[in-house]
């Protein structure tokens, strides 16, 4: 028998445990709602990691030395893998 292998896209930020490193695969967003991730360093292959979470529940993520808070309904936007499955 063949291992299963995991479909890492239905991974997402959202579900991520707080203090637990990903990697972004990729941004489930049109173009224009995207962008402003694009330039804030959101790229595919970059590290995200949870690390505390706003009042109203919002993920606050800690890239690349940065923190920043993004909406509950984004973080299910973006598509990531866990980095032992690298």
């Amino acid at each position: 028998m063949e291992p299963r292998e995991i479909a890492t896209e239905d991974l997402r930020l959202g579900q991520v445990q707080l203090h637990q490193e990903v990697e972004l695969i990729s941004i489930d967003l049109p173009d224009d709602q995207a962008e402003p991730f694009f330039e804030r360093g959101f790229l595919p292959g970059c590290r995200i990691c949870p690390v505390r979470s706003s009042p109203s529940g919002d993920p606050i993520v800690n890239i690349d030395g940065s923190q920043m808070a993004i909406r509950r309904e984004t973080a299910n936007c973006l598509c990531v893998r866990t980095l032992s499955d690298l």
